[in-house]
């Protein structure tokens, strides 16, 4: 049975070219200060890590818990001895939640997977995040509610392998900073004329 969970995906830009720059031993103290920084925070918003790249998955029961952890998580990056710079990507939806069993965790398995095509939505609008920004989809913008923080839509986008444009929110202290992605090969802009979708350019 399916939950409605909030997944935030971040990850940490430019990474393989700081490693290349420092070296694989400074570097792996650099990662051991970026996971300190992202797990101590998430007790506070009630979030679970899932998974662990060179960024996270993490699971939260709301979007508001989601964002404010997003946006804490950027001003601690921010603020460490070597500043980093992560995008992330918001979605709401739907999740399968899987746990592992014992004897699979004890050779290296993660405790919980979660799967559906929550994870993989949220992995796209993360794609598409400059570093220091956050992105939603338009159920997180939706689940996340009244706010105080500022909200901006970023229009609708293509993305390649999904059928229908999706819009994209940013979320922020600061709407000043706000910022849409660039076009590529993969992304695009789009805006409906005459019941198609052309691209803005």
């Amino acid at each position: 049975m399916a939950d409605f969970r909030a997944l935030l995906l971040t990850d940490v830009v430019d990474s393989t070219k700081l490693s290349e720059a420092i070296g694989d031993q400074a570097m792996a103290e650099v990662w051991a200060a970026h996971d300190r920084v992202a797990r101590d925070l998430l007790p506070q918003w009630r979030g679970r890590e899932i998974d662990k790249t060179d960024g996270m998955l993490l699971l939260f029961d709301t979007a508001a818990d989601a964002v404010n952890y997003a946006l804490h998580y950027h001003g601690a990056l921010a603020s460490m001895p070597m500043p980093l710079k992560a995008r992330a990507g918001l979605h709401v939806g739907p999740v399968i939640l899987r746990e592992n069993n014992a004897e699979d965790v004890a050779r290296g398995a993660k405790p919980l997977e979660v799967d559906g095509l929550a994870k993989p939505t949220a992995a796209r609008v993360m794609s598409l995040a400059r570093g220091g920004q956050t992105l939603l989809t338009p159920e997180a913008r939706e689940a996340l509610g009244e706010t105080d923080l500022a909200t901006q839509s970023h229009g609708h986008w293509m993305i390649k392998g999904v059928s229908t444009p999706v819009e994209l929110f940013e979320v922020g202290a600061d709407p000043s900073l706000f910022a849409a992605p660039p076009d590529s090969d993969k992304v695009y802009r789009v805006v409906e004329s005459g019941g198609r979708w052309l691209p803005v350019k």
